[in-house]
C-alpha cells in the first residue's frame, strides 16, 4: 500500500511545481518542409524582346532567390518577373528557398533563347542558295519583333583551307583570320569568297554583335559558310550552305 502512494505523491509535487512557475510555456519546434514552386513562361524566349516569367510559390511566406542564366531581371511585381535576355542559347531559371541551413532549390526550368534569324549576303542561316547578294548590308539579322533589319556591328571571319580532299593532300592547312568593324565584308574577305573552293574551303563568322533599337548590344552564335557542287543538273554550279557553328 505504501509503494502505491509514493508515485502519486511525486506526480502531485511535480504538478504543483509547474503551476507555481507562472508564465513558463513549453515550446515544441516542428521543422517545416520546403515551399512548392511553379514556373510559368513561354516555351522559348526571344533575344531581342522583354519577356515575362511568373513564379508562384506556396508555403508560409518563404524567402526566395530567383536567378536566370544569361539575362537581366528588369522588374518584379508580385509573382511577375520581367526579364531581358542578353545571350542566345539555353537559359536556366532557378528558384531557391532561403533557409537557416542555406539555399535549397525548389524550382528549375530550362528554356531556349532564340536569336533573330541571321543573314549573310541574302542567305538565311540553316538554308542554302546558289547566289550571294552583295547589297548595302552584308551581315544582318531580321527582327520579326521590330519588323526591321538590324545590321551586324562587327565580326571576325576565319578562312580555312584543308587540302585533305584535294590532290595536294600533304600540304599543310591554311588558316587566315580577318576582322571587320562594320556590317560589310572587307576587300580581303570578298577576295576569299570570290575564290572559294567547295572541296577544300571553309569560312566561319564569329564574334558577331548587333545593336537593338534601344541601343543595347546582343551577341550571335557563330555561323559556318560551306558549299557543295550541284551535280543533279550537270552544271556543277556552287550551292552555298549557311549553318550555325560552334568553334
Amino acid at each position: 500500500m505504501r509503494l502505491a502512494i509514493i508515485p502519486i505523491l511525486i506526480f502531485s509535487s511535480a504538478l504543483s511545481f509547474s503551476q507555481s512557475r507562472k508564465g513558463k510555456t513549453a515550446i515544441i519546434k516542428v521543422r517545416s518542409g520546403l515551399a512548392k514552386c511553379e514556373i510559368i513562361c513561354e516555351d522559348k524566349f526571344y533575344l531581342e524582346k522583354t519577356s515575362d516569367i511568373t513564379i508562384k510559390v506556396k508555403g508560409r511566406n518563404p524567402k526566395i532567390d530567383v536567378r536566370v542564366k544569361g539575362c537581366e531581371i528588369m522588374s518584379v511585381k508580385g509573382d511577375l518577373y520581367k526579364v531581358r535576355f542578353i545571350n542566345p542559347g539555353i537559359s536556366v531559371i532557378s528558384v531557391f528557398q532561403i533557409t537557416n541551413k542555406g539555399r535549397k532549390i525548389i524550382g528549375i526550368k530550362k528554356t531556349d533563347v532564340v536569336p533573330p534569324p541571321f543573314y549573310f549576303c541574302g542567305l538565311k542561316v540553316d538554308s542554302s542558295s546558289k547566289q550571294l547578294k552583295l547589297g548595302p548590308v552584308h551581315l544582318y539579322v531580321y527582327s520579326d519583333y521590330y519588323k526591321s533589319k538590324l545590321p551586324v556591328d562587327k565580326f571576325y571571319m576565319l578562312y580555312y583551307k584543308d587540302f585533305t580532299g584535294t590532290v595536294r593532300k600533304n600540304k599543310k592547312p591554311i588558316a587566315d583570320t580577318l576582322r571587320a568593324e562594320t556590317c560589310k565584308l572587307t576587300s580581303a574577305m570578298r577576295e576569299r569568297i570570290r575564290h572559294y573552293q567547295p572541296i577544300s574551303d571553309k569560312i566561319y563568322f564569329y564574334n558577331l554583335f548587333f545593336t537593338l533599337p534601344d541601343k543595347t548590344i546582343r551577341p550571335l552564335e557563330p555561323v559556318e559558310l560551306s558549299a557543295t557542287m550541284d551535280t543533279l543538273l550537270n552544271d556543277y554550279s556552287v550551292i552555298y550552305v549557311l549553318r550555325r557553328k560552334r568553334i
